[in-house]
């Protein structure tokens, strides 16, 4: 393994896609904030019900078409999703002979949920039930276009773009991932690292806490997969960032490894080979990147101030690193973790294996997410005796779910006791 000196262009356009991705999803997050947070009958001064009722009895189509713009303007100034009780109400209004809507709740089946049509006109709606506290992302398929809701101003950045997003009533945002001014901020250095085991060269972003510097004994440390998008679009520094200044956890340093060696490129991305179980890859953190993190960066090498993390494949190949590697990682955080991989093998592995001295945080979404095998694994973990936490959640599987549980996993491994 060697550690590649910065290119100066590579490092200069890593820097521009982490920052505009970053600010992408910090405006998005700003918007939601901002919107009406009315009820959307005291909004609308109407249930939508009483509006088809009122629409649906009017007999002249000129009318009724009139009745459904001047609602649909409406909307269109409220801005957000039509929310009563429990009951979404999703509508697109336009020329179009079919709309659906793909979301976390159907597991984006582009065929599935197919929208009303209201005769004589050119409205389209479906009503929902969903759980009072969920969070879910979505989007419209106009006969065969898939785009955002243009009633609906409350977005999400996910790993391949923006889609509309839903807080129910009860849902309650993390507060956590807001970069707060007046608090003071960790540093991001850029590494790129050329490994002799896999025969590429990855970036590695890590994350220094303030007063790096000034500090002279060693850090515990968080190896952490799909790096680039914990920090672009999970926001994890700006977590470490605020846990740190509240006096919630203790100071650590994050090394962010990502699955690309472009990360400008999603082609590039190894992921789908490297976070397969994968002996080499594990074999890359533990004995290529981690060394020398340790040898360059105040960071402790014991396996309990040690943890590895990820979400989805990167939470299997998170579990499996630990699994194999309890000499290097000692904790070990799994988010929505692909456990069903070839029909649950990591289940099996840690049912056969002795158990090692490893502390697991896992969490999952509710809503077409990985709780059924998350669950396997949980009993798994329960019967031979683990330390361990578990959380699940009523959200689907996807960025803003995972980003809102780091603070639960980082202060479960380093919260400070008051």
């Amino acid at each position: 393994m060697t550690h590649r000196p910065m290119n100066t262009s590579m490092l200069a356009s890593t820097v521009r896609y982490l920052s505009a991705v970053s600010l992408l999803t910090s405006s998005a997050l700003a918007r939601t904030h901002t919107l009406d947070q009315r009820s959307s009958s005291a909004a609308l001064g109407e249930e939508f019900t009483s509006f088809l009722v009122r629409a649906t009895a009017e007999p002249d189509s000129s009318s009724r078409q009139r009745m459904v713009d001047e609602f649909a303007g409406r909307v269109q100034r409220y801005g957000r999703a039509i929310i009563e009780d429990t009951t979404v109400t999703f509508l697109y209004v336009g020329d179009a002979g079919r709309v659906h809507v793909p979301s976390d709740l159907n597991g984006w089946n582009a065929s599935a949920d197919s929208m009303l049509a209201l005769p004589g006109t050119n409205l389209f709606y479906l009503r929902k039930d969903v759980p009072p506290a969920a969070r879910f992302e979505y989007k419209f398929v106009v006969d065969s276009s898939w785009i955002l809701d243009p009633f609906n101003k409350q977005q999400a950045m996910g790993g391949f773009g923006a889609n509309s997003e839903i807080w129910m009533p009860h849902y309650t945002p993390p507060q956590e991932i807001v970069r707060r001014e007046g608090v003071a901020h960790g540093t991001v250095d850029t590494l790129f690292i050329t490994s002799a085991l896999l025969g590429r060269t990855h970036p590695v972003f890590v994350y220094l806490p303030p007063g790096y510097d000034r500090i002279r004994a060693t850090f515990p440390s968080v190896v952490v997969t799909d790096g680039g998008e914990y920090l672009t679009l999970a926001l994890m520094h700006n977590v470490l960032d605020n846990l740190i200044a509240d006096r919630r956890m203790e100071p650590v340093v994050g090394v962010f490894v990502d699955p690309r060696t472009d990360v400008t490129d999603s082609r590039t991305s190894m992921r789908m080979q490297d976070y397969a179980m994968n002996d080499t890859f594990v074999a890359f953190l533990a004995e290529e990147v981690l060394p020398f993190i340790r040898k360059t960066y105040h960071v402790a090498d014991e396996a309990g101030k040690t943890a590895v993390m990820g979400a989805s494949l990167g939470g299997l190949i998170a579990t499996y690193a630990a699994l194999r590697r309890p000499d290097v990682f000692g904790l070990c955080a799994a988010q929505s973790p692909s456990y069903w991989w070839k029909d649950d093998a990591i289940i099996a592995l840690a049912d056969t294996l002795p158990v090692r001295d490893i502390v697991f945080s896992i969490d999952t979404g509710t809503i077409r997410d990985a709780a059924e095998s998350a669950r396997r694994m949980k009993a798994v973990l329960e019967r031979k005796g683990y330390r361990f936490s578990y959380a699940e959640h009523p959200e689907g599987h996807n960025w803003v779910n995972w980003r809102a549980r780091i603070p639960a996993i980082l202060t479960t491994f380093w919260g400070i006791r008051k």
